[in-house]
């Protein structure tokens, strides 16, 4: 799996990503994305085929919405976490979408909602 982690994501889990589990994941503000505009950021993950992850659920649902094809991403429903506590959360998306790719589903054009909690749900987007 490939992953680009938003701006309003910790990089930590970037980090920990490519420690933990050996995946391809970046944080945009390695590449020179910090401040390129929402749209950029979801070109740039689907032209390296990477998952996005970010909680910027509103600007994102829309432009998932809009986008003909987007690789997958993943919304944390709760914006305010710390960084051990997104990193914490990956644990869980990432089982959730190993699960996924285990029953023969991807996330190309899929949306991934997940809570603290871990309550996960997929939605088609655009639908």
């Amino acid at each position: 799996m490939k992953f680009i982690i938003d701006e309003d994501i910790s990089p930590r889990v970037a980090r920990y990503l490519c420690q933990e589990f050996y995946f391809d994941a970046i944080a945009v503000r390695d590449r020179g994305l910090l401040g390129a505009t929402d749209r950029e950021v979801l070109e740039y993950a689907f032209n390296e085929d990477r998952i996005l992850v970010t909680a910027n659920i509103r600007d994102f649902e829309k432009l998932a919405s809009a986008s003909e094809i987007h690789a997958g991403i993943v919304l944390m429903l709760d914006g305010d976490l710390l960084a051990a506590e997104q990193v914490e959360l990956m644990a869980t998306v990432v089982r959730v979408i190993q699960t996924e790719i285990e029953t023969g589903r991807d996330l190309v054009n899929r949306v991934l909602y997940i809570s603290i909690s871990g309550i996960a749900r997929f939605e088609n987007l655009p639908a």
